[in-house]
């Protein structure tokens, strides 16, 4: 019996240390990937629609934090047997245990530390109107455009930055990456003055720095500073909305406004982090993405890194920019490149192994490739009436700038070409991404009244901005609290539906509910989950079966599993249904669970509907007595 109750606790001590170091390396993997952003960010940045991710961000998890745990669940199993079989009395479990209950607490407080999990709880109650005190309202400013109006193409680059130049020209390393950036920049306009100071660029303020946050701040002048629950709903999921910041006016509607055809051209699929919807909203932009190209241009079935790779993205860009100049109406084409994105950038075939590090290659292929598509420009007819602004989308989420000095302040590229006005003031600017939003106007030679919009400031003109007025850690503080302004604009609405769930069919060994009354009119489709916590499958995990809801006579949606019994089982069954928005994942509507065992085959069932804790609902559904 003693011999028993101590194999108990070995094999509870091994998933104990497997468990410790599954959150310790969980948490470093985060910092790696995610070392530069807030909670906020990561919560926004994890929560989106899986489709259009790059599958190798979860294969790097896998290999760095599951696959670690669970080496140490086998290997440690087998010393504990070999020692057992041996009758070695050596604590191998409990040395394993404390070591990686050490190493997992350690990382977890550094985590917490890193991403100021502490401060975003305290922050979180409190409450701040410096946005909406700074918010300055496009509809209440007059906007003079030209006679003849400029086109636009406005260029992000993924995640590229200042820093990756040499260390003369304000960079951090000894070579520099993007030496045809660089002198992009000094040939055109970076606001950093006419003292040779090296390259300057915008900062990203907190909220802004990820894709779908640096591009709304660039055209909304905002920070994407949303509630992340309403109602204990998550709300993060835009694609679930019906609308994307409805009573804000951003670059796009502007342009619009004025006549401009907006086109969004990117190679991964548009829906993820909300960009569909935001850039279909605000301007009518045409959607040119990875699910338009594979009608149109691609290879049957082709898939690389996100989508295309930006090879592909400017060749495509010069036979849509053709289109656009033969039109009578002026254009803004807004691009995305992707092949340096975290972790490691995407090798083409134009990469070369000049550097040990891909993503050091992939920054050097990315300069080539974008210095390319700006000399063609400038072979075109229309490029003299034509504004290109160059900049990044954020500062990087890859480790490769990690070597940053302390004091450095980590800016995102930024270049403005052929702009219709010089700046007033001669000097290096401090300046974020949300000043971009009215520089750009101004660059199209628009004249701003008050040269203010959102919270950005005209760069051309003599106004400070308010990094120059506030500094950063004052915005940084005040962005951290919350805002009901921002709030009550992002207009999010939870998602609620009418779910029925029916009584388990012992018979057929059936387990159903019907989604009706949805309400959100986006929701094309809902993927339900069943999960029989214990029952174990081959690969020891417990059992879990994907389906597609499907459409009834009635105008609902209905789910049905058949409960697998090759195994005895007692345990929890959890039923689950995720929305569906353009086939892409959402966010969960409910969670459902019951209570069951029964005998191999399935006879002998007892069955009721339980909480997550197994307890018997009361009033719940059941053959069981309470």
């Amino acid at each position: 019996m003693r011999q028993k109750h101590k194999t108990v606790l070995s094999v509870i001590g091994l998933i104990l240390a497997s468990f410790f170091l599954l959150v310790g390396r969980s948490a470093q993997w985060a910092l790696d990937e995610w070392g530069n952003l807030n909670l906020d960010e990561i919560l926004y940045t994890m929560t989106q629609p899986l489709r259009g991710t790059d599958k190798g961000i979860v294969l790097n998890y896998v290999v760095y934090a599951v696959i670690p745990a669970a080496a140490v669940l086998l290997a440690g199993g087998a010393v504990y047997a070999f020692l057992k079989r041996r009758r070695k009395n050596i604590p191998v479990i409990a040395v394993l245990l404390v070591c990686t209950a050490v190493f997992g607490i350690f990382q977890t407080v550094r985590f917490c530390r890193k991403l100021g999990v502490i401060d975003y709880l305290k922050n979180s109650k409190e409450r701040s109107s410096y946005i909406e005190d700074n918010y300055i309202d496009p509809e209440d400013v007059k906007l003079t455009f030209p006679d003849k109006k400029k086109n636009l193409i406005y260029l992000y680059l993924e995640s590229m930055e200042v820093a990756y130049s040499d260390t003369s020209e304000g960079g951090i390393f000894d070579v520099n990456y993007i030496p045809a950036l660089t002198q992009i920049a000094k040939d055109a306009e970076d606001f950093g003055g006419s003292a040779d100071t090296g390259l300057n660029g915008a900062s990203s303020w907190k909220y802004t720095t990820w894709t779908m946050g640096g591009m709304f701040a660039a055209t909304m002048g905002l920070p994407l500073k949303i509630p992340l629950e309403t109602q204990g709903v998550d709300t993060n999921y835009m694609s679930t909305q019906e609308s994307f910041f409805p009573g804000i006016t951003s670059l796009g509607d502007i342009l619009k406004e004025e006549g401009y055809v907006n086109d969004l051209l990117i190679g991964s699929d548009a829906t993820f982090g909300g960009r569909r919807l935001y850039f279909s909203e605000h301007g009518d932009y045409e959607m040119h993405d990875y699910l338009y190209y594979q009608d149109h241009g691609l290879p049957p079935g082709y898939k690389a890194f996100w989508g295309f790779e930006d090879e592909k993205l400017f060749a495509f860009a010069k036979d849509r920019l053709g289109e656009l100049a033969s039109s009578d109406q002026p254009f803004n084409l807004t691009m995305l490149t992707v092949d340096t994105h975290y972790p490691n950038g995407y090798k083409c075939r134009l990469c070369k192994d000049t550097y040990d590090s891909q993503y050091a290659n992939a920054i050097v292929c990315a300069d080539s490739q974008v210095s390319e598509f700006l000399a063609w420009c400038s072979q075109q007819d229309w490029y003299e009436d034509t504004v290109i602004i160059v900049s990044g989308d954020h500062p990087t989420m890859a480790t490769f700038c990690d070597g940053a000095p302390q004091d450095y302040t980590r800016k995102v590229y930024t270049a403005y070409l052929n702009a219709a006005v010089e700046p007033v003031r001669d000097e290096k600017r401090e300046y974020s991404t949300v000043d971009n939003f009215p520089t750009t106007l101004a660059a199209m030679g628009v004249q701003i009244e008050g040269d203010r919009l959102g919270m950005g400031t005209n760069l051309f003109s003599d106004l400070d901005t308010l990094d120059e007025r506030d500094g950063a850690e004052l915005i940084e503080s005040e962005l951290s609290r919350t805002s009901s302004w921002m709030s009550a604009q992002a207009h999010v609405e939870p998602v609620t539906a009418d779910i029925t769930y029916d009584p388990y069919d012992e018979e057929n060994r059936k387990l159903s509910f019907t989604i009706r009354n949805v309400s959100s009119d986006r929701i094309d489709g809902f993927r339900c989950c069943m999960r029989m916590y214990g029952y174990k499958v081959r690969t020891g995990n417990d059992y879990i079966e994907w389906i597609s809801a499907e459409p009834d006579s009635d105008g609902g949606w209905h789910a049905e599993w058949t409960v697998p019994a090759a195994q005895a089982y007692s345990g929890i069954i959890k039923l689950q249904s995720t929305c569906m928005v353009d086939g892409a994942r959402s966010h969960v509507l409910d969670l459902h669970y019951y209570h069951m065992s029964f005998d191999e085959g399935g006879g002998n069932v007892e069955w009721y509907e339980c909480d997550t804790s197994g307890n018997r609902l009361e009033g719940g559904q059941g053959n069981v007595e309470g």
